[in-house]
């Protein structure tokens, strides 16, 4: 299984997909047990292994959702991971030895950390990066590193799920409203992306 580090943005819009981290219908619910060891690893749909930087990890916080008592308003509601690294839907990590921590010093001159820390992971281990941010996309076909985007990561996820259209503009709906992300008309996979969500809203 390939790996993969999340940077905070694409980390977001997977969490705001609504089924893309979930086993399940709905959100997993927080639980007071903290060994991990008690609960078997769960397969992601995505058929990665998704690794989740320190760094990352305090830099998201919250997406928006609807307001329980009016459906017609969204508010911040904060983001729980702890239920998807127990369930092992995502994988901590740390930057290790002093090849990732040079390279991060590195990468932080023209980065946010989070950003800098998942891509010196990334280049001193081989992984690939997941991504929207072009500044990090640029540094990191500098260094070879490979990116995979929002929309890839959509699409991976269709195609492994053999997700129906209606599924997959759900998702797209969901990550738009709830992330606030738009794929750039530049990207491979933008007019894929507006023809889902298209057809959805005119059906």
């Amino acid at each position: 299984m390939q790996d993969v580090v999340l940077d905070a943005c694409c980390l977001i819009n997977l969490y705001a997909a609504g089924k893309i981290l979930v086993s399940g219908a709905d959100r997993p619910k927080p639980s007071k047990r903290k060994d991990a060891s008690v609960s078997p690893a769960k397969k992601s749909p995505l058929d990665f292994r998704l690794h989740l930087p320190a760094k990352v990890k305090g830099e998201v916080q919250y997406i928006l959702q609807p307001d329980a008592e009016d459906s017609d308003k969204l508010v911040k509601v904060e983001i729980d991971l702890e239920s998807h690294i127990r369930a092992g839907l995502l994988h901590e990590c740390d930057l290790e030895g002093e090849a990732e921590l040079a390279a991060f010093v590195h990468m932080a001159v023209k980065l946010d950390d989070g950003e800098a820390a998942c891509l010196a992971i990334a280049k001193c281990r081989s992984w690939l990066l997941a991504t929207d941010e072009r500044p990090t996309e640029r540094l990191a076909k500098q260094h070879g590193v490979t990116i995979i985007t929002t929309p890839e990561l959509v699409k991976r996820w269709a195609a492994k799920t053999k997700a129906s259209d209606e599924e997959i503009a759900s998702v797209l709906g969901n990550i738009q409203t709830y992330a606030h992300y738009f794929p750039r008309k530049t990207l491979p996979l933008h007019s894929w992306w507006m023809k889902l969500v298209k057809k959805a809203r005119a059906d």
